[in-house]
């Protein structure tokens, strides 16, 4: 195995690690989303249906973009993490197709060394027959 399969490999064990927690954070922001997208939408309800006026109204407009900007951050933090998963996807991919390419050659190199075998053992094996 060469030396840059194997540094592949570690990075690759590294970027499964970052993975997991990747997906686990995801898992927390896409919840954080609902959450936040649900509180906007329970203040909303009450702001309607209690017809809210004065200080009270500019509090509960002010808590909503409050909600709508955490909602908003949490999206934004859900598809940095599904860069980072994608990241790990194309190093996966990259160590299978530098795995593929080293035991191509090394088929290719097992491949010469019969071939040349069977070329040198063929003229002795001529020699004998005269």
């Amino acid at each position: 195995m060469t030396d840059r399969l194997k540094s592949m490999k570690r990075i690759l064990k590294v970027q499964d690690g970052i993975k997991r927690m990747a997906d686990w954070r995801l898992a927390e922001a896409e919840r954080e989303r609902a959450e936040a997208a649900e509180a906007g939408r329970a203040l909303a309800a009450f702001i309607d249906r209690e017809m809210l006026t004065g200080p009270l109204a500019t509090a509960a407009v002010a808590q909503s973009g409050r909600l709508g900007e955490r909602e908003a951050a949490a999206v934004l933090r859900a598809e940095a993490l599904r860069d980072a998963t994608a990241r790990q996807k194309l190093a996966g991919r990259a160590v299978a197709d530098l795995g593929r390419a080293e035991r191509q050659r090394a088929e290719r190199k097992d491949l010469e060394r019969l071939v040349e075998a069977f070329a040198a053992r063929a003229p002795a094996e001529e020699s004998r027959k005269d």
